[in-house]
């Protein structure tokens, strides 16, 4: 004879607020992504700099450096999360976008945050070895197909995952077109401040924006609106 299993009331209320905190957790990535890129940003030591200067300010300032990864590589994680935690919420129009978002998001997540623990063997190099030390590895590390292999998936899903995460619940009718806007337009301040933390401030602004958009459009209510048919 077959079981048959109800919820009690506490069963429903543990449920509910598991679910609830996984739709806080979406909602507060795109600004956890603005703030640890203010703190890595404010942290570098070597801001907008490369070559020879970046490896003797890196090799001089282990210290900050260390803040610097740290705080980019959970901006990077939480920045393309939304593209993954999004996913269910996204049924009828903008679904496969939805999907694509996911793919891209997986991809970048499982590649860009790991990149800058190559700062810390910058700065050790540089210590142990000089600036020339690091700029001679630099040069070998160029001529390996890996390198550009490895990179370019973390590099797309950072461009694309979270614009494109954005377009499918603005097409699912989640949020409002000016959602999208607001996710280019912080990635626009990001890149275009050569990640300074003045930069990085106003992306997180921006992605304020979103995540108050995030917000309204994952509600019951509106979902109820969005996925019933009127």
């Amino acid at each position: 004879m077959a079981a048959i299993t109800v919820d009690t009331p506490q069963d429903t209320r543990t449920q509910s607020t598991a679910l609830s905190v996984r739709r806080w957790f979406l909602v507060a990535c795109p600004v956890l992504a603005g703030v640890f890129a203010v703190i890595g940003a404010y942290a570098d030591p070597a801001q907008g700099l490369d070559g020879r200067e970046l490896y003797e300010l890196y090799g001089a300032n282990p210290d900050p450096l260390q803040f610097k990864s740290l705080g980019l590589h959970w901006s990077f994680a939480f920045w393309m999360a939304p593209a993954l935690l999004a996913v269910p919420y996204v049924r009828r129009k903008g679904a496969w976008l939805a999907n694509i978002a996911a793919f891209i998001g997986f991809a970048g997540m499982t590649t860009l945050p790991g990149l800058l623990f190559i700062d810390f063997y910058d700065s050790a190099i540089a210590q142990e070895f000089g600036a020339d030390g690091a700029l001679a590895v630099e040069a070998q590390m160029s001529d390996m197909w890996g390198v550009a292999a490895l990179a370019l998936p973390g590099l797309v899903g950072f461009v694309v995952a979270l614009p494109l995460m954005a377009v499918a619940m603005w097409r699912a009718g989640l949020v409002r077109w000016w959602a999208p806007v607001a996710v280019v337009a912080g990635f626009v301040a990001f890149g275009m401040s050569s990640v300074s933390w003045w930069g990085c401030a106003i992306t997180t602004a921006c992605f304020a924006v979103f995540s108050l958009a995030l917000e309204r459009g994952t509600r019951s209510e509106k979902l109820e609106h969005v996925l019933v048919p009127g």
